[in-house]
């Protein structure tokens, strides 16, 4: 089932749906942007009854900030893994990178540790890992000149558990 938007008049159309054991589904759409466009992809989600959605920064960073008040240590955790990601993980590519898709850092297998936090806030750690692991693609394709940092200066930002108008100022900023 690909997942389609409408945007400027065209409809787009998913490359690669992403389905999770909630019902949720992360659609992964061409974008335009970047260092090389043909890498670039747009993220849209889908939970079970509701309308497609464009995820912000703030969604997940707000949900991370509960889970914490709930279990500290294993957000914590859950914050230095989905950090390291970030050294880990690279940009698409070639446009076929960007077809597959392949996630490899946010595996099943690789999340159990953290299914424990499944249990507080709006998401599951699946639906944060996938989004993130996404969202660094996308990072990581800026252009040299200018590159983005948003992912990282934010996960820093938490675990150094900074005050919260410096993580809402981070999750929040534009460009």
């Amino acid at each position: 089932m690909a997942l389609r938007f409408k945007r400027d008049g065209k409809e787009h159309t998913s490359i690669k749906e992403i389905f999770l054991n909630d019902g949720t589904i992360i659609g992964v759409f061409e974008g335009n942007r970047g260092a090389n466009s043909n890498h670039d992809i747009l993220i849209k989600y889908q939970e079970k009854g509701k309308r497609l959605r464009t995820p912000k920064h703030i969604h997940w960073v707000i949900d991370l900030l509960i889970k914490k008040e709930h279990n500290r240590e294993l957000t914590l955790k859950f914050m230095q893994y989905l950090r390291n990601m970030y050294d880990r993980v690279h940009a698409f590519k070639s446009k076929e990178d960007r077809k597959n898709c392949a996630l490899k850092e946010t595996t099943d297998k690789k999340l159990i540790p953290f299914k424990e936090l499944n249990k507080y806030g709006e998401y599951k750690v699946d639906f944060i890992g996938h989004l993130i692991e996404l969202m660094i693609k996308m990072e990581k394709n800026t252009l040299p000149e200018k590159p983005a940092r948003v992912f990282r200066e934010l996960m820093d930002a938490l675990m150094a558990e900074k005050e919260i108008f410096v993580v809402v100022s981070k999750a929040t900023q534009i460009g």
